[in-house]
């Protein structure tokens, strides 16, 4: 699976709270994936940290570990300004898995 819901769970043990936390992160992500893309596509170092910054806590909060893990060397190389060829390539996969991710998620929980 490409998401987890524990950590949410452990914030408060109950299913509607973590609907409400999968809600705001399919209707919230998609326009930061938007601006992530528009940072990239510019070689905007600084606007790449930036979203990829404001992504990383619901990668981490959604246990979406392998996207999580390639923000990371994201936010490394653009807090660097350096490979970005490196950056378009992980931003790919890190797209590619968080657009799955939401696909699945309204699945499971209906949205």
């Amino acid at each position: 699976m490409s998401y987890n819901i524990d950590k949410i769970l452990e914030l408060d043990n109950d299913e509607e709270f973590a609907k409400a936390v999968v809600e705001a992160f399919v209707e919230e992500i998609p326009q930061d994936l938007i601006q992530f893309t528009k940072s990239v596509d510019a070689e905007n170092y600084k606007e790449i940290y930036a979203v990829s910054h404001k992504i990383k806590p619901n990668l981490d909060l959604l246990g979406m570990t392998d996207a999580y893990e390639l923000n990371l060397q994201i936010l490394a190389w653009a807090k660097g300004e350096t490979n970005i060829s490196d950056i378009r390539t992980a931003y790919a996969k890190v797209y590619s898995k968080i657009t799955n991710t939401i696909t699945l998620l309204k699945k499971d929980f209906n949205l």
